[in-house]
């Protein structure tokens, strides 16, 4: 396992090199791991179009696996040999490049996930790491990518990510395991499981009533896999001076998991792309935290399933005034402690 690589610096970097530097060269070129697999980027000094070239010399690839991989507009892949390349000698490289007229952040990001597939798992081929990386972020452009998340969206994303805040502070020295446990931005009905207890992120603006939406009747529901139910409340003010950014609390996160767990960290921007979030355009609006509450929603808590719902009637949101609820109240260390 290695420590993350951050690809848009070394572009940035490689640029300033060849604008400094008189050169007759077409291609500039810059190795980011020099052990296998080899992975260099590349830029095209005509019009600054990035590549990344990975190493597939002992990989035993047929065209059609080569030919497999996902392609969306705006990336190319392909594959090119080089009779010797710096100190390397007859390499045969998988290249993936860039559309020149399409956005050098998006795809500055392709390529910083997939690096970072790359060199945090190694149990995996690496023919399977490319492909599911590269299918990943093909399915994410099949979606309406470049669309912002809402106020409201983003409001509940934070709520999220606080939690793991809290989580990764209060267990300081247990393994980062919070995010192998958020199922958020998988759509599953509840945001957090572990074990047979699961976490529901609750946010909502202070107001004189104190209410939280349960979006359909399935949502609070206990089963064996979920025997066990907190709702975590956050009452948060978006406000232009006060709190904090989501794009702040993504790099608080991100710095805590490249230290303590760099694999995690890979897989939590892998989450942070399935909830939308491919920019750093979210420092806009700061939440201020007024008070986080936790709830433990058993049986007996106030809530609609589809036991005590009458026949035929489905497809149910509601919302639970919380000032009924105060004997249902439970510490926020209880509910982290249950959850360690």
């Amino acid at each position: 396992m290695v420590l993350l690589i951050n690809i848009s610096e070394r572009f940035k970097l490689l640029i300033e090199q060849s604008k400094n530097e008189e050169s007759n060269d077409i291609y500039r070129l810059d190795p980011l791991y020099f052990q296998k697999p080899f992975v260099l980027i590349g830029i095209d000094l005509l019009n600054f179009q990035r590549r990344i070239y990975i190493d597939i010399t002992d990989e035993d690839w047929d065209e059609d696996q080569l030919k497999s991989f996902p392609k969306w507009r705006g990336v190319n892949i392909g594959q090119e040999y080089f009779s010797r390349i710096g100190p390397l000698k007859d390499k045969n490289f998988l290249v993936v490049s860039q559309n020149v007229e399409d956005s050098e952040e998006i795809f500055e990001r392709v390529l910083q996930n997939l690096v970072d597939h790359i060199l945090n798992e190694e149990e995996l081929p690496l023919y399977t790491i490319v492909y599911e990386v590269l299918d990943r972020w093909h399915n994410f452009f099949k979606k309406k990518w470049d669309a912002q998340l809402t106020l409201e969206e983003e409001m509940g994303l934070f709520g999220e990510l606080y939690y793991i805040n809290r989580w990764l502070e209060f267990f300081s020295q247990e393994p980062p395991l919070i995010i192998e446990n958020w199922k958020g931005p998988l759509k599953n009905r509840i945001d957090f499981v572990s074990k047979n207890i699961g976490i529901e992120i609750k946010t909502v603006a202070p107001k004189i009533r104190d209410e939280i939406k349960i979006s359909n009747e399935k949502q609070l529901e206990l089963n064996p896999v979920i025997e066990t139910l907190f709702l975590y409340v956050l009452k948060i003010e978006v406000n232009d001076s006060v709190g904090k950014s989501l794009q702040w609390i993504i790099e608080t996160i991100n710095e805590q998991l490249i230290d303590r767990a760099p694999s995690l960290a890979v897989k939590f921007n892998d989450l942070l792309v399935e909830s939308g979030v491919i920019s750093e355009d979210y420092d806009k609006n700061n939440f201020f935290v007024h008070e986080e509450l936790a709830y433990i929603a058993t049986e007996e808590f106030p809530k609609l399933t589809s036991k005590n719902l009458p026949i035929g009637v489905t497809n149910v949101s509601y919302s639970i005034d919380l000032s009924h609820c105060k004997t249902f109240m439970v510490s926020i260390e209880d509910m982290f402690n249950l959850n360690k």
